[in-house]
């Protein structure tokens, strides 16, 4: 079974996502991750703490593909995505799918 993550899960992207995949793929195969955990726990699906500002590896363990929803923090994103992007790598993640900004070009 793929394993499906999704950052920024407990934002209005996040949500949205979480819902859509829940209609394509077990439940048991969506990892919501979250900054605060507590905060998706409505989700219906595995909630793990993952903070763009300390991404820790750990926290994709198992995960296959993964949703990098871009961060809101102006002048933090570079690095921000960075540290996901090499947490992942760490982890073992095989395919990584980005959002960009909101109402880009």
């Amino acid at each position: 079974m793929t394993t499906v993550a999704v950052t920024g899960a407990s934002g209005h992207l996040g949500r949205l996502v979480i819902a859509a995949l829940k209609g394509r793929v077990p439940e048991a195969a969506i990892v919501a991750l979250a900054r605060d955990p507590a905060k998706a726990a409505d989700l219906g699906v595995t909630v793990r703490a993952f903070d763009y500002d300390r991404p820790d590896a750990a926290a994709l363990a198992g995960v296959d593909r993964l949703l990098l929803i871009s961060s809101n923090e102006i002048g933090q994103r570079f690095r921000q995505h960075q540290g996901v992007i090499d947490a992942a790598k760490a982890a073992g993640v095989r395919e990584i799918v980005y959002t960009s900004l909101l109402h880009a070009d």
